[in-house]
């Protein structure tokens, strides 16, 4: 029953459109379905990025203290599926990185360090994020058959990185045609 609860409450802070409600959007979906979002401050982007993480790290802790590892695992992915599939904005969510990023810190922060620094070499490199995503995400696949070969982490890292995958579907495609906007950091204003 306590395992129903966390996985429930799971999706409920996964499903909670937080950077919504901070930009006072209301229960939309957020970014908005007719593009990608561009924050307007660079202190902007580190707030929103912080408080997707913290969705997936404050979920997958609840777990791990209620009912232990078992528990961290079902919360990760219950919280990553209800920042994809959130009941509050139709069904309309995010891609789910972000969240899923949380989550790997709280279950493995050695494989969450080696899929950042990816993230951030592939980014340096090509400067696309939907490619950075899912490079990161094949790499922690493959590192957490290597290199930590529990089976929790692994099923764990297997689901939320197909669902990433899922959702990065349609930017992959876009990138493949060549109509993907590359990552800027020349429209942001500087921290103030």
């Amino acid at each position: 029953m306590t395992l129903l609860l966390i996985i429930v409450t799971a999706y409920l802070i996964g499903a909670l459109p937080l950077v919504a409600l901070w930009r006072g959007k209301g229960f939309r979906p957020w970014p908005p379905s007719t593009g990608v979002y561009q924050p307007r401050h660079l202190s902007e982007s580190f707030w929103i990025l912080g408080l997707e993480m913290g969705k997936g790290g404050m979920a997958a802790l609840l777990g791990l203290l209620f009912q232990g590892w078992l528990g961290a695992a079902f919360a990760a992915v219950a919280v990553v599926v209800g920042q994809i599939f959130p009941i509050f904005t139709g069904f309309r969510g995010g891609k789910g990185v972000a969240v899923s990023a949380g989550a790997l810190l709280v279950l493995s922060p050695y494989l969450f360090v080696i899929g950042l620094g990816i993230y951030l070499a592939v980014l340096l490199i090509t400067r696309y994020l939907s490619l950075s995503a899912v490079t990161a995400t094949i790499a922690v696949f493959l590192l957490s058959l290597v290199l930590f070969p529990k089976f929790y982490l692994i099923l764990v890292t297997f689901t939320l990185g197909g669902l990433v995958l899922f959702r990065y579907r349609e930017p992959l495609a876009r990138w493949r045609r060549g109509s993907e906007p590359p990552f800027r950091l020349r429209g942001l204003k500087r921290w103030k």
